[in-house]
């Protein structure tokens, strides 16, 4: 081959090789400012939950419980996914009791009377590295309000049903409250609060799945895409190996974290559950 032809064939090379490579930086900026904002709902959610707790009182505003809220606002002739989700009572916390006390709390989120309030979008409830909200445009790619922040129910399909105590409750279940004082064997540093998922997001203001989620063993592994949860922070494009993926929690004591695909699903298990008395390894 011609010495020149050589030369070009090298330059061509390095050319694309920096191209990929600035490629690669610039996204890498790009998801690590879009996780940074995605961590950022979540304290922001973890927070609102907790100032909840503290001073939302109990059914009969006798006392403060100190409770988390149910997963769905109660309401005994509709089922779950038919009910205002555990979102609504936490709006307030969140700036956005105007919202709230649009609300009619009797009713269901499909009820006419509470048309209104549901039709809010929030972009606090979706991820940034979904582009589901255009903050350049101001614009939503879907038709309905999303959350892509759920709460954890615990572990196995049931496991929103399930009594408090249960060893495999989490601690959102559509009709129980998790208390701090003694519903928390395995500790709030130790309990999952929140997750986020790219697997079918639905309506924010809907109980059941859409806001609730449990892990199902028989879907493990669980973060990726494709998988129950996560899928937004796929990693950044590589020129070697694999992408990591990345997915962002909340703890039961307000501490936010992120797993990753290579997170055992054992591990996961455990943290999804409040009273399990599972063990974890030291570094997890």
């Amino acid at each position: 081959m011609p010495r020149r032809y050589v030369l070009v064939l090298v330059a061509v090379t390095l050319v694309v090789l920096g191209a990929g490579l600035l490629f690669t930086a610039v996204s890498r900026v790009r998801e690590a400012a879009a996780r940074m904002a995605c961590t950022s709902h979540f304290k922001q959610w973890a927070l609102a939950l907790h100032n909840y707790a503290a001073l939302f009182p109990d059914e009969r505003g006798t006392k403060k419980l100190d409770a988390f809220p149910a997963g769905t606002v109660p309401n005994s002739v509709l089922p779950p996914e038919e009910r205002l989700s555990w979102w609504v009572p936490v709006l307030p916390f969140m700036e956005q009791g105007a919202v709230c006390d649009q609300f009619d709390l009797t009713r269901g989120a499909g009820d006419p009377r509470n048309a209104e309030p549901v039709s809010h979008r929030l972009q606090w409830l979706v991820c940034p590295s979904s582009g589901e909200y255009d903050r350049g445009t101001h614009e939503w790619k879907s038709a309905a309000p999303l959350t892509h922040y759920v709460g954890v129910a615990g572990v196995g399909p049931d496991a929103a049903t399930l009594p408090l105590g249960h060893p495999r409750a989490g601690v959102f279940g559509y009709d129980r409250r998790t208390a701090f004082l003694g519903d928390f064997p395995d500790g709030v540093s130790n309990t999952l609060l929140l997750i986020e998922t790219a697997q079918t997001p639905g309506h924010w203001a809907y109980g059941g799945a859409a806001t609730v989620r449990a892990f199902a063993p028989d879907m493990a592994p669980y973060i990726g895409p494709g998988r129950p949860f996560g899928g937004w922070h796929n990693g950044t494009p590589v020129l070697f190996g694999q992408r990591t993926h990345t997915c962002v929690v909340a703890m039961a004591d307000g501490a936010v974290r992120s797993f990753s695909n290579a997170t055992a699903p054992e591990v996961l298990e455990a943290l999804a559950t409040v009273a399990g008395h599972e063990s974890l390894p030291a570094d997890w």
